[in-house]
């Protein structure tokens, strides 16, 4: 039976996890929180860029600008696609892409040292990049995967996406102090290198019983200039998450607005000491630090035990309830404090377990689907429900004079409709899993024997490689012992689930015997058990 390392019994702390599993999942990881650290990094500097060369309107513009361009990157990227699919390796459209960003990002570098105007172009170019490079990753971690792993893996990736992303928040002022813009750039371009040299070493990594095996669709004629579209369109199970995503920018674009208004009012009604732009920096300061705080905990300690318990496929139900939960309080009591807090649950589990619910969606589906699919969701969709909710925003707000009641109404409506979605969605998913992997409870291949040993010595006891026996394909056992039925262990017999080993030390001239309970337990929750009765004595 192979043994779990130092590295993978701490990642055991946080999810179910097969001996083998963790290089691969370690390299994941360090790219996933690389390319947000990167990120977040250029993020912050791309305000100044732009306000400097424009202002606040036209920065409200860019989003539209960007759902343009990608409506035609979009059939771009599955001409590419179709060209690496003929390819072995998984991660060739994905290197090579952030390759391609990552000279990008020179250039950007160069042309602000030679005091050219940057701005306008960077906030473009960086909005493409965050949803094409994003997409990319998680389509080739789905990519390497089987369903079963992937569901147990995926959120230790999302968690070191939150980390990038707190900390790249965080350094971002400071360097840009010590460096200026262009040292911001040159820093994140370096950063992307690293993941563009781990992701041609990661799929070798992968044990075999955790590979996907999913293939795509056979198809050697070129493909139509709309062909990213009719993915989308020809799968009902891709059309709903499509849908899905729009009405969730909805309804958080819809939040904003009346977290903002309720901000707003507390300034122009006199009630901070402070003055107008100080109250609002301070208050978003803060509101932001807890958001992607309460995001990154929710993502490591929560997220892998939610995708034990009730799925996939019941994750999708949190958020949806919890927004119908927010907008009826802040509907019960408009005032800033309930908005606030309101909106910070929602964001949290939005960034966190609702964002890692919608990559781990793409893990049943063919290679096509996980690339161009997903691409064309993750890119194109996304901005365009940007741009249909700043446009909502507006013509509610400002042509119609909808209040804050009516949006926080509004939302109530919205948010029921997702959760139909959901709904929805969850039965895609399982049908879509069921084509490839169906669950089986684990299986009692050798009882346990009893066992006597000696009173005050230490004894030990090593189940047997094949005790328990899962026959689904990528799934991982978690282990457990009990006094029989349901007792604690004494503290004189310890259990190691990872390595599957009984240490024994019974107090010194004391007789006894206790039955204990073995139990094997799936990632889904199916358990099979033995039992065996221990003896001891002088």
């Amino acid at each position: 039976m192979p043994s779990y390392t130092r590295s993978e019994r701490f990642l055991s702390l946080f999810t179910t996890l097969r001996a083998g599993e963790g290089r691969s999942a370690y390299l994941l990881c360090a790219q996933s929180f690389l390319i947000m650290l990167a990120y977040y990094l250029l993020k912050v500097i791309r305000e100044p860029l732009i306000l400097a060369d424009g202002s606040a309107e036209l920065k409200a513009y860019t989003t539209a600008v960007q759902a343009f361009l990608l409506m035609f990157i979009v059939p771009v990227f599955a001409r590419l696609y179709q060209r690496a699919s003929s390819r072995n390796e998984k991660h060739h459209l994905f290197r090579n892409s952030l390759l391609f960003f990552l000279l990008n990002l020179v250039a950007f570098g160069v042309a602000y040292k030679l005091g050219w105007h940057i701005g306008i172009v960077f906030y473009v170019w960086l909005g493409i990049f965050s949803v094409m490079v994003l997409a990319l990753f998680w389509a080739f971690a789905a990519d390497l995967f089987n369903l079963k792993s992937g569901q147990r893996i995926f959120p230790l990736i999302a968690a070191s996406s939150a980390l990038g992303a707190l900390l790249g928040s965080g350094l971002a002022g400071e360097l840009y102090l010590r460096v200026d813009h262009d040292g911001v750039i040159y820093c994140a371009a370096l950063l992307l290198a690293i993941p563009w040299w781990l992701s041609a070493r990661t799929e070798h990594c992968v044990p075999a019983d955790s590979k996907s095996h999913v293939s795509a669709p056979l198809d050697v004629r070129p493909y139509p200039f709309t062909e990213g579209f009719q993915v989308v369109w020809r799968n009902r199970y891709l059309t709903l998450i499509a849908g899905f995503v729009i009405l969730l920018n909805l309804i958080n674009t819809n939040g904003e607005y009346i977290l903002a208004t309720f901000v707003t009012e507390q300034v122009h009604s006199g009630a901070t000491d402070s003055t107008a732009e100080d109250y609002i920096t301070l208050f978003y300061s803060k509101y932001l630090f807890l958001t992607t705080l309460i995001s990154f905990l929710i993502q490591l300690f929560l997220v892998s035990r939610i995708f034990d318990r009730i799925g996939i496929a019941g994750a999708l139900y949190i958020l949806p309830i919890l927004m119908l939960i927010n907008y009826s309080l802040i509907a019960l009591i408009p005032i800033l404090a309930v908005a606030r807090a309101a909106l910070i649950a929602e964001n949290s589990v939005y960034y966190s377990l609702q964002t890692t619910t919608r990559h781990a969606l793409f893990l049943p589906v063919n290679r096509q689907e996980k690339y161009v699919g997903k691409h064309t969701i993750d890119t194109f969709l996304f901005r365009l429900g940007d741009v249909f909710s700043g446009g909502f925003v507006y013509l509610a707000s400002a042509v119609i004079g909808l209040g804050i009641v009516g949006f926080v109404m509004i939302n109530i409506i919205l948010a029921t409709a997702l959760l139909y979605t959901s709904r929805a969605i969850g039965r895609g998913h399982h049908t879509a899993a069921a084509e490839h992997l169906s669950n089986r409870p684990p299986v009692l291949i050798t009882p346990l024997q009893d066992l006597s040993i000696p009173a005050g010595q230490s004894s030990q006891l090593d189940l047997a490689a094949d005790t328990f026996v899962d026959n689904d394909v990528g799934d991982a056992l978690r282990y457990q012992a009990y006094l029989f039925y349901a007792q604690k262990l004494p503290n004189w017999i310890k259990f190691d689930g990872l390595n599957q080993r009984f240490e024994f030390n019974p107090p010194r001239n004391i007789k006894g015997s206790s039955k204990i309970r073995v139990v094997a337990r799936d990632f889904e929750g199916l358990e099979a058990e033995s039992s065996f009765t221990l003896t001891w004595g002088p």
